[in-house]
């Protein structure tokens, strides 16, 4: 504990420090010189493995040295890294600890923004310890290289981590016999070298106690876990050690005699063995169910929340369904060493080496028994399911449970309320932005369950749409619309259109409808589907009012503000209700109603409306999600319609950064948080970064998955502003006339976005002489406009404005300053003459209409 108080951050996960340590001071020193040591790799130290077999103390040492040097690191963190997703599950962790707040809880991307941390400033000594690595190639990944004070130590059996890690590495082996005989005599009160009330030993006696540790230890082979086995055992039942031998020999004999084909030492198995028949009914039975759970930290939850549906082995339910039986069955596995408790996390945790050797001997003597405590740990793994993976308030109990889904065989369980957890756990997942754990998982679980169950099952298609979610916000787009399909049409032939996770799909499927630009069938699909989740769900259910939502962006994507508005309003209204006004899907619906009113024109309370999300996003604590970087991307945009530039340019620039650490840099998401930036850049006159942004999102727009080249148009007519202010009107004139075509096809010729890309190509032909081609767009451009619009709307009078110069460089001056005239008493109602759109137009010149891409 001395070590955590002066550890500025000491990692939870760090074992306690062990009272009993003893010898180990040549690992010590050597790992201590090494990770000190200068050196001209890319880390000044370069990571040290310290490897050896199973049971032979690495992680023991590894603890050690996290307590023994604690004062020297600012950082102290501990990974558990047999998996991989135990290792994300770490520097998600370590995340919070470092109050990474943009990317608090993110469970695919905060790793990343983690590792630039320990790579800054602000931390200049940190320790990360890798434990139990199985894998080099994917540790490799997590390691944050490029800092000369950061250190690095990983335990592993493997042994080739040179090629890795560019460091010799530590090889761990048995104790040394003085170093058993030292634990020993330091850990058994009858091995002690003095008496128990602390005098000096007869000559005699201090010969014949040591000659026992001596031989003791010789049987052992001094190996660690097998001396902490002996000692626990001798010390709890002051059992003579000519005894203990001669049950050891006897054990190792019958272990010997079987021809037990397993990867671990017989010493271990014979003391595993001795002290396992010291445990009593109680204890016996839950170090047996300990087996077949993760080797992970075990919950106290796990066991006690289900215990009433554990019906096999009989003293098993007796345990579980009683508090103090189980915890004085668990102190009991703690007083042989069979088991450890952490207190301060009520956590139980039974060494990975003892779980296979139990496991073996059952399942060679008694494999019925492994059935049934295989289907009582699948049973209390089913029952801490809350059975909400929507409410982010659930998600600790989810935490419990998801380590130990794969080591369980939860993907290969007869028990369909396990299998309900596992898909709950991949929506949760990729509700939180764990898009990569979500697939990982859900798409193995989906391999296995489609073998076994085959295609059609339901709980096989409920999976199934939940990884095609997870598919499509990964940006694997096309393999998401394949999966949905095939999904929905199974769905359908197998339980009706009116099935609940036949909707779920269909609602599914309108994303990838909506990914494809196929707006208008998007909108009929969910006119369609409301109906229909109303009746089986009930109008205000969360999966309703997703529908609500999605029918709210499929009119935004129309163009139709009003009644998108209409709809995320009232959807607003009910998660606000529903959920609480804090939950990311209400703020999500917020959000859109703040994208309904800029498109309605109404920027001043699109605003106030978008910093009221922002705010609550800033104070809460769940995850980062898509929806919660998209109102950020949003409140950028607000506040530049609103003409607050340079707070627009801020902004925008965390949107595009957090973007790129949630999505990468080419991905479809995060360029177009780089599109609305060319127009922060643009009105702040910053037009060479603007131009370079524009040509790079341009050149990226054809390798991203989008829909007839969406994002393509509005890139062009934002990158077609810039280089008309760069006077290459001729260019601009072209990408607009690229976009104007391109938009009318996906959109319409009246659509906002069709309107504003041809009001720019107007501007375009009056820069280059074409003053009547300009007049000729205008007239046409200001008129739709005006019907789809209204005629207060700022793309309406700005179309206007710039048709009031059209019509005087044509010789019209009467109708042109009449125009003018009436263009800027709208703008004094709708916007101000402040506003700096206003100004430009009362000065003479044109405006520009940039454009917000979906």
């Amino acid at each position: 504990m001395e070590a955590f108080t002066r550890s500025p951050i000491f990692g939870e996960e760090i074992p306690a420090r062990n009272s009993h340590f003893t010898g180990r001071e040549e690992e010590l020193r050597t790992l201590r010189q090494r990770l000190n040591h200068s050196a001209v790799e890319v880390l000044s130290q370069p990571p040290q493995a310290v490897f050896g077999l199973g049971g032979i103390g690495k992680t023991e040492i590894a603890a050690e040295y996290a307590h023994r040097y604690a004062r020297d690191y600012d950082i102290v963190w501990w990974v558990r890294s047999e998996h991989e997703d135990r290792v994300r599950d770490a520097f998600v962790k370590l995340g919070k600890r470092l109050g990474i707040t943009h990317t608090d809880g993110q469970r695919d991307k905060s790793i990343w923004a983690v590792m630039d941390e320990l790579r800054g400033e602000r931390y200049d000594r940190w320790l990360l310890i890798f434990d139990n690595a199985t894998q080099p190639e994917v540790i490799k990944r997590y390691l944050p290289v490029g800092r000369p004070h950061g250190h690095v130590i990983i335990t592993s059996r493997e042994q080739q981590w040179r090629r890795h890690t560019k460091a010799e590495g530590i090889e761990v082996t048995q104790f040394s016999q003085e170093e058993t005989v030292e634990f020993l005599r330091k850990r058994v009160p009858d091995l002690a070298p003095c008496n128990e009330q602390g005098d000096a030993l007869s000559p005699e006696t201090e010969r014949s106690r040591h000659e026992d540790a001596v031989r003791l230890a010789v049987a052992l082979d001094n190996l660690p876990i097998a001396a902490e086995h002996a000692a626990a055992y001798l010390a709890e039942t002051r059992a003579p050690v000519r005894d203990y031998l001669r049950m050891f020999e006897e054990n190792a004999h019958a272990l010997l005699s079987e021809q037990v084909d397993m990867d671990y030492p017989h010493a271990v198995a014979a003391t595993w063995s001795i002290s396992s028949h010291q445990l009593g009914e109680d204890a016996s039975e839950l170090f047996n169910l300990c087996a077949f759970f993760s080797p992970e930290p075990m919950a106290e939850e796990l066991f006690l929340t289900g215990g009433r549906d554990v019906h096999s082995p009989p003293g098993l339910a007796d345990v579980l369904g009683d508090t103090r039986r189980f915890r004085q069955a668990a102190r009991r596995l703690h007083r042989f060493s069979l088991a450890k408790i952490d207190g301060k996390r009520n956590v139980v945790m039974v060494h990975r080496v003892v779980q296979r050797v139990t496991r073996g001997q059952m399942e060679i003597e008694r494999p019925q028994d492994c059935d049934e405590y295989r289907t009582a740990v699948h049973a209390l793994l089913a029952a801490t399911n809350p059975k909400n993976p929507d409410r982010e308030s659930n998600d600790a109990q989810y935490d419990r449970s998801l380590q130990h889904l794969r080591p369980a065989g939860a993907l290969h369980t007869q028990n369909r309320d396990l299998r309900q957890l596992t898909i709950d756990q991949v929506r949760r997942l990729h509700l939180r932005g764990g898009h990569e754990d979500s697939l990982r998982l859900g798409e193995e679980a989906l391999r296995a369950w489609r073998e076994k169950w085959g295609r059609d099952d339901e709980q096989v298609l409920q999976l199934a749409v939940e990884v095609g979610i997870a598919m499509r916000l990964s940006g694997r787009s096309k393999e998401a619309r394949e999966l949905n399909q095939e999904t929905f049409e199974l769905l359908t032939s197998s339980f009706g259109e009116d099935h609940e996770v036949t909707l779920i799909c269909a609602n599914s499927y309108g994303g990838d409808l909506r990914t494809l630009g196929r707006f208008t069938d998007a909108l009929e699909l969910d006119l369609k589907l409301l109906p229909l989740f109303e009746r089986v769900f009930l109008s205000d259910h969360p999966r309703t009012l997703n529908v609500r939502n999605n029918l709210g962006a499929d009119y935004r994507r129309l163009g139709r503000f009003r009644e998108a508005l209409e709809q995320d309003q009232l959807t607003y209204t009910e998660r606000e209700r529903v959920l609480g006004p804090t939950d990311l899907r209400t703020l999500t619906s917020k959000d859109a109603v703040s994208h309904d009113l800029r498109g309605c024109g109404d920027y001043d309370l699109s605003l106030d409306v978008a910093r009221d999300v922002i705010t609550v996003l800033t104070q809460r604590t769940g995850p980062e999600t898509l929806d919660s970087l998209n109102a950020q991307k949003s409140f950028a945009v607000a506040l530049r319609k609103a003409g607050h530039y340079d707070e627009a340019l801020e902004e925008s620039a965390k949107a595009v950064q957090r973007y790129t650490e949630f999505l990468g840099k080419e991905h479809r998401y995060t360029l177009r948080a780089y599109i609305n930036r060319i127009n922060d850049l643009r009105v702040t006159d910053q037009l060479r970064e603007a131009e370079e942004l524009g040509r790079w999102a341009l050149a990226l727009c054809p390798k991203l998955d989008t829909p007839k080249g969406d994002i393509s148009w509005a890139t062009m007519v934002n990158l077609a502003l810039v280089l008309r202010s760069r006077n290459s009107p001729e260019e601009a004139r072209t990408l607009n006339e690229a976009a104007m075509r391109g938009m009318t096809e996906l959109y319409g010729p009246d659509h906002p976005f069709t309107l504003q890309a041809t009001a720019n190509l107007a501007s375009d032909l009056a820069a280059v002489g074409d003053m009547a081609g300009a007049r000729e767009l205008g007239e046409r451009c200001y008129e739709a406009s005006g019907l789809f619009l209204g005629k207060n709307h700022p793309d309406t009078l700005a179309m206007g404005a710039n048709l009031s110069l059209d019509r005087r460089a044509t010789g019209d001056q009467a109708r042109a300053e009449e125009l003018r005239a009436e263009i800027l008493r709208r703008y004094k109602d709708a916007l101000t003459l402040e506003h700096p759109v206003a100004r430009i137009a009362q000065q003479r010149g044109r405006v520009n209409i940039d454009i917000e891409p979906y």
